[in-house]
């Protein structure tokens, strides 16, 4: 983890370079030659993800989660809707996860109600998939997310999905973070976060940001949860266990207690 800050550190203009291109791409998303496509793409279950290196239609359908189309254009949009993705020869319950997540952002204009209701305040949708990477280091967060809190202060969140209970999910957040809490690398997150929330937040004057780690459910009391115990080490890291079956539900999984 000291590395990785360390070569956050050394790096920064690399990565701020790199962030300029990612607001560029989320203000082309945003721009109206697009967003004329917006209630098609929904029905669809289609929705446009900037990238560094460009701009995707993605799916978040049950069928064909996460898979789409990439080196979107206002040009070739129309002809890339009209295309039709096959289901993955395999399962995959993470992509399954993230694009259900996302769906539920999308019918709400934006907000994670769900997640309001776990953890409190409220939660929007930022976008997912993002990478970053410094010559030696490629970091990936799953989703990224903006909280307000009960005075209305905002704090960006990385979320981490597993489709089982593995500890170095914890490093992996705490490794995007060290980006997101870069002094010249915050404004660009914030920007990136109001450009495609299509919001003007009130930031917290902290430069603490949040984590967030989705996995599967305990059984019926997850304090006695191993990970729960090992997790004390990891500062500002919320815990929700999901549970998919019929349907999915989240439940929030608290620090175990002092003996």
């Amino acid at each position: 983890m000291d590395d990785f800050k360390s070569e956050i550190s050394q790096s920064w203009q690399v990565l701020s370079k790199q962030l300029q291109k990612l607001v560029k791409n989320a203000e082309m998303v945003r721009s109206e030659p697009l967003q004329v496509y917006k209630e098609e793409l929904s029905r669809k279950l289609l929705w446009l993800r900037p990238s560094v290196g460009g701009i995707s239609a993605i799916s978040c359908c049950e069928r064909t989660p996460q898979l789409g189309f990439t080196k979107i254009t206002i040009r070739n949009l129309e002809k890339i809707m009209e295309k039709q993705l096959s289901p993955p020869g395999r399962e995959t319950p993470e992509k399954q996860l993230q694009s259900w997540l996302i769906q539920c952002a999308l019918k709400s204009g934006g907000r994670l109600k769900l997640l309001d209701d776990v953890l409190g305040g409220q939660y929007w949708f930022v976008s997912d998939e993002i990478a970053i990477k410094t010559a030696s280091i490629k970091v990936v967060a799953d989703l990224l997310l903006v909280r307000v809190d009960a005075e209305g202060l905002a704090c960006l969140v990385n979320a981490e999905l597993k489709s089982n209970r593995v500890m170095e999910t914890f490093r992996q957040v705490i490794c995007f973070r060290a980006a997101l809490e870069h002094p010249d690398l915050q404004d660009g997150w914030k920007q990136f976060a109001e450009v495609m929330t299509g919001k003007k937040f009130r930031w917290h004057p902290s430069q603490e940001t949040r984590g967030l780690v989705i996995w599967p459910a305990v059984g019926k009391n997850p304090m006695k949860a191993l990970a729960n115990e090992k997790r004390k080490g990891y500062a500002r890291v919320d815990v929700i266990g999901y549970r998919a079956v019929p349907n999915y539900t989240l439940e929030f999984e608290k620090l175990a207690e002092k003996a």
